[in-house]
């Protein structure tokens, strides 16, 4: 009996490692764009006892898509001007519209497959 469940805890963690091992060998985990950002947007989501405050990104050459970024990202990559409460972003906030960029997501889509959405974890600005 003890040697049976022995066996079976080791073809669990063998399995267990196979797993972890070809997972990220499989898939992409990042995605990367290039473009012009066309539009800075902020926004908020609402879930159960939660609210997250985002800017949302727009790049000319993908305009179906939308990247995601977070409030403190936003001012770090310089995109926006750290600005109070406010639920405008206005030009004089947005520092980075005009700017080329490239921008590294992770692979996962947050939208829907109509409009993806993407969160950005680094802006490398491309122009001066």
């Amino acid at each position: 009996m003890m040697k049976t469940r022995k066996n079976k805890i080791i073809l669990g963690l063998a399995l267990v490692f196979l797993l972890g091992a070809v997972g990220p060998v499989s898939g992409q985990t990042t995605k990367t764009f290039t473009g012009k950002i066309s539009e800075i947007a902020k926004g908020s989501e609402l879930d159960i006892a939660k609210t997250d405050t985002f800017y949302m990104v727009k790049l000319e050459e993908y305009p179906k898509i939308r990247f995601r970024l977070t409030p403190e990202d936003a001012v770090r990559f310089g995109v926006i001007e750290k600005a109070g409460p406010t639920g405008v972003v206005t030009p004089k906030m947005s520092k980075g519209m005009g700017w080329k960029v490239k921008l590294t997501c992770n692979a996962s889509n947050l939208g829907d497959f109509k409009v993806p959405v993407y969160k950005v974890t680094a802006l490398e600005r491309l122009d001066n």
